[in-house]
């Protein structure tokens, strides 16, 4: 009896019968999966993911098709921001799991055919580290110069008008010193002075340590502020229309400021050149991929990731930030054809940080019943535009954003911003795994660490496995289709005119080998003049007819023609 479609799925993801070995510059052009630790997998009965976990599903990962796997913070915290809040860069927290598991977690990846990367974070520390309880005591001690510090301005106050991204000034007095610690995040996360050589020798050191054990790159965690402007200079002050890529709600006082001095400085680019440098101690080299957050991303991608002293890659924000309708897809379509390098940059519609996409990114297919459908229109397109992708966990899923309670937030942003701003615990409710099981699956703890909603233990894994039609389905064949398609992989990005405002249609070209995409945004079918005739349908899904040099697509339909 022939396999079914499911058994195909998963042999070919698992043994990879027939596909070409990976090419030396494997990331170009790659698929990570991001898995969200403390939410992914709970194998020790806790309410927390660990990296045991991970471990435990990583047959799941592999048979999604990804290449490779990125892990937020594994290291020592408090866990003010979920890990983002580093006490000790060289060691595990030990809910996640010890040093011992992370080596076996990157050994068992590599045996499933996965590179695997962990976040880190270069620019800051939590205040509870060493070296910030050394640097606070005094003006004179040996880490004295490891943070940013300022005294105080003429009247007493601030030295400048600088604020957090997550909403108050930036600066907080430190009664020990008499002075100001520049904090651009959390008041518990201070910034480290890479302006110090000696800091920056030990975040270097910091990332040989990993990369001797196995890691094949990282994740670094926002790039944009990791330099500072030395004069301290405040910034110029901005209408909130000026920031449209600053999240926290539309009114986050981050977005009173043009951020000229605090983000994005000529000096992060030097720092970069060091990092890079370290990458490319090993052989083959490991792999820098950056996030670009607050600041337009398209634009500055190749800033930060073209030549070989820089990023290997960078986020594009910008999908999340500004694609509210049809009409906003083709105008950053239209920037990203003038300014992003194929292969290099990663297309983000979700991360940890976001709302879910299906529900941030397609409300009216949403509240008209249709998420599904529109979950898969955005993975193809996650998937067919130019560059890279990073798959949030759950995406594969179409799980959409859950509406919590106050008393249900846990994440300080949106403490801070409630009620504009209802932050990031939806997109970090646990992974549904089982639909019978409490929990989703998740653990087997009397409680996880956050509650997981009913609408996604609904959506669980083990109950689209055995649907043909299931979002989860459909991102494996996707996936699929994409690996055996290196044109996917780097070819240019052209947006194409169409008669009708609801679809979105561009075009994938290199050496004269040509792909067509088209998505239907509307929920009614609509007619699309083809640039020729003679074209046949690579991938679909949806209503899809082709007739002559004419296509139509149902309702939220998508299709990939050569």
């Amino acid at each position: 009896m022939p396999a079914t479609e499911r058994d195909a799925e998963l042999v070919y993801a698992i043994t990879h019968l027939g596909r070409p070995p990976q090419p030396p510059e494997w990331w170009r052009g790659a698929v990570f999966y991001e898995v969200y630790l403390r939410s992914f997998m709970d194998s020790s009965g806790d309410g927390l993911g660990d990296l045991h976990g991970i471990i435990n599903k990583l047959d799941y990962i592999q048979a999604l098709g990804v290449e490779g796997l990125w892990i937020t913070p594994p290291y020592a915290s408090p866990q003010t921001d979920n890990g983002y809040d580093v006490s000790g860069f060289r060691e595990i927290h030990p809910p996640f799991g010890t040093l011992d598991d992370a080596k076996e977690l990157i050994e068992e990846a590599h045996k499933h055919d996965l590179k695997i990367m962990f976040d880190l974070i270069i620019g800051h520390t939590s205040e509870e580290h060493p070296w910030f309880l050394e640097s606070s005591s005094s003006r004179d001690n040996n880490k004295a110069d490891w943070y940013v510090w300022s005294d105080p301005a003429p009247d007493g106050g601030p030295p400048n008008n600088w604020i957090s991204s997550f909403g108050g000034r930036a600066w907080r007095w430190v009664p020990q010193r008499a002075q100001f610690c520049y904090r651009p995040f959390l008041r518990s996360q201070p910034a480290l002075n890479l302006f110090n050589q000696d800091v920056l020798d030990e975040m270097l050191d910091v990332m040989r340590f990993w990369l001797d054990m196995g890691l094949d790159g990282f994740r670094l965690d926002a790039v944009q502020c990791l330099t500072y402007d030395q004069d301290l200079r405040s910034n110029p002050s901005a209408r909130h229309s000026d920031n449209p890529f600053v999240g926290g709600g539309p009114n986050n006082p981050f977005k009173q400021q043009l951020h000229l001095f605090d983000r994005d400085v000529p000096e992060t680019i030097q720092v970069l050149h060091q990092i890079r440098a370290v990458a490319e101690e090993y052989d083959p080299p490991k792999v820098l991929i950056g996030e670009l957050a607050d600041v337009d991303s398209s634009r500055l991608a190749p800033k930060y990731s073209v030549g070989n002293e820089r990023l290997h890659a960078v986020y594009d924000f910008d999908i999340i930030n500004r694609c509210n309708s049809p009409r906003d897809w083709e105008e950053l379509l239209e920037v990203r054809s003038r300014y992003l390098v194929p292969g290099s940059s990663l297309n983000v519609f979700t991360n940890h940080d976001s709302e879910r996409s299906v529900s941030h990114l397609m409300k009216e297919a949403c509240a008209n019943c249709q998420r599904d459908a529109a979950a898969k229109l955005l993975l193809f397109l996650q998937g067919t535009l130019a560059g890279g992708a990073i798959l949030f966990q759950g995406e594969e899923l179409g799980l959409p954003q859950p509406v919590l309670d106050k008393d249900e937030i846990k994440d300080p942003w949106a403490k801070a911003l409630w009620p504009d701003f209802t932050g990031r615990d939806g997109v970090r409710c646990p992974m549904p795994w089982e639909s019978q099981s409490p929990h989703g699956g998740f653990t087997q703890a009397d409680q996880p660490w956050q509650k997981l909603p009913d609408e996604h233990i609904a959506l669980s894994v083990d109950r689209q496995e055995d649907d043909d039609d299931s979002v989860l389905r459909f991102t494996r064949r996707l996936l699929r289709w994409r690996k055996d398609l290196p044109l996917l992989k780097t070819a240019v990005e052209r947006l194409l005119p169409t008669t009708t405002d609801d679809v979105i249609a561009f075009e994938r070209e290199r050496s004269g080998e040509n792909l067509f995409c088209y998505a239907n945004f509307s929920l009614e079918a609509r007619e699309i003049e083809l640039p020729h005739a003679a074209l046949r349908v690579e991938f679909s899904n949806g209503e899809i007819t082709l007739a002559g040099d004419t296509l139509h697509l149902g309702p939220l339909g998508v299709a990939a023609l050569a």
